[in-house]
């Protein structure tokens, strides 16, 4: 069996969590063959001194505690995890994750070739919709009602019926630490607060990788744990319900992020196209159809500068204001820092001059004022038609589209850019 280095991101409020994890990582692996690191990016539990406690049970078990006052991430720490790792296969496990019989051997044993990338099956209580890639059923909400018995001879069932792998790709996941850091380049950190995975996921098949679900190598998820709280499905918990609207609004910039990223918000990209948006506003202007429809275009041309300058004040707002919420970073804090989280410049992207993009579409406002709904839907599927029609001049609704050159930029986006930045900001020391 491939020794593994299991990398666990513990935050506040999941001691208990943690604790947990790790027992299963002593009951259902071999343990002493492997590797355990933990990053403890905030914590109100002390527990720092009781993993320092657990450390004499497990002394191949080494911690980093984040001391810089304020948490850094998933999107960060991973990377910082996978290359601390001292063994060549790494696992990311989530600290609401409790690993189910013979963990290690399922991963050893689906990791015969680098390009592998294997995910590990959910087993989850009933509180999200169902999917093909997961398995729902109730072990228990917290670590105080967890029922080992059952979970234990659930997966013995369920690793009986020795059901073939899937392709599916989410955490849990097991890599190469090489392919993670060479090939991959980490996460893309300009994600803050969540949307990293389907940007790793994009990234993963097209630079050949192969995503792979084992059911054999299974865990339950608590789920949801370090994004909302651990009493974030309580309907009647007030400071769960606000995590949760903080998070739903964080989300929805994330969303934008990845449309600005690959030109649309799915998961099965086979091109991006540079395309750029020329208005003439001949008549008072909506601000927020500007906003609605921004992330699709890699450049704006607005014929007015008081309407960039506000445009660009607000898409600022709004792409930082939730994000900082969520991570209780002050505004002095992510000035500091957030040359390390890939922030979008959004003054080379509102501009008030000519374009040069590959493909321009211009309008007059006026023509698009009342067409909104209809304009919108063309330009959500513009990459598309770009695609789908040769180099040339053409009229879509009162859009001119101009499409100059076809250069898809896709391989451009396949690596983040700031990989050796996460890993050198600070000393990351694991003891």
């Amino acid at each position: 069996m491939k020794p593994i280095t299991f990398c666990i991101a513990s935050a506040n409020n999941e001691r208990e969590y943690t604790h947990l994890l790790l027992d299963s990582l002593q009951q259902n692996t071999d343990i002493s063959k492997h590797e355990i690191l933990i990053f403890i990016d905030s914590d109100n539990q002390n527990t720092y001194e009781s993993l320092l406690e657990k450390q004499k049970e497990l002394p191949n078990m080494r911690i980093h505690r984040n001391t810089i006052g304020f948490p850094i991430g998933s999107q960060r720490n991973v990377s910082i995890m996978f290359n601390a790792a001292t063994n060549d296969i790494v696992c990311y496990l989530q600290s609401d994750m409790v690993v189910g019989k013979d963990f290690d051997k399922h991963i050893s044993n689906n990791m015969q070739d680098q390009n592998v990338v294997l995910s590990c099956a959910r087993i989850e209580p009933p509180l999200h919709p169902e999917s093909p890639d997961k398995i729902t059923k109730d072990f228990g909400m917290t670590p105080e009602t967890f029922n080992w018995e059952k979970f234990n001879l659930f997966v013995s069932e369920l690793q009986s019926q020795n059901r073939p792998n899937i392709k599916a790709y989410f955490a849990p996941f097991a890599m190469y630490k090489k392919t993670y850091l060479d090939i991959m380049g980490g996460f893309d950190t300009q994600f803050r607060c969540s949307r990293e995975d389907t940007d790793f996921s994009i990234r993963l098949t097209k630079n050949g990788l192969q995503p792979v679900q084992s059911w054999n190598a299974c865990v339950y998820h608590f789920t949801c744990v370090s994004s909302r709280g651990k009493d974030w499905f309580k309907k009647d918990d007030e400071e769960a319900k606000y995590k949760n609207e903080i998070q739903y609004l964080a989300d929805l910039e994330e969303i934008k992020r990845l449309i600005r990223k690959w030109g649309q918000g799915e998961s099965n990209i086979d091109y991006v196209y540079d395309v750029g948006l020329t208005i003439n506003l001949d008549r008072f202007v909506n601000i927020d159809f500007l906003k609605g429809i921004e992330p699709f275009f890699s450049n704006i041309s607005i014929s007015r500068k008081e309407v960039v300058e506000q445009l660009i004040s607000q898409l600022e707002y709004d792409s930082t204001y939730y994000s900082n919420l969520r991570w209780n970073y002050t505004h002095d804090y992510w000035q500091s820092i957030k040359h390390l989280f890939n922030p979008m410049n959004f003054s080379k992207r509102i501009l008030h001059g000519e374009l040069n993009n590959d493909v321009i579409i211009s309008c007059n406002y006026s023509d698009i004022h009342n067409k909104q709904q209809q304009i919108l839907q063309i330009i959500q599927n513009i990459q598309r038609i770009i695609h789908e029609n040769p180099e040339g001049k053409y009229e879509v609704s009162n859009l001119v589209i101009e499409i100059k050159r076809k250069n898809n930029k896709i391989e451009s986006l396949l690596k983040p850019s700031n990989l050796n930045d996460i890993l050198t900001s600070s000393q990351f020391e694991f003891i």
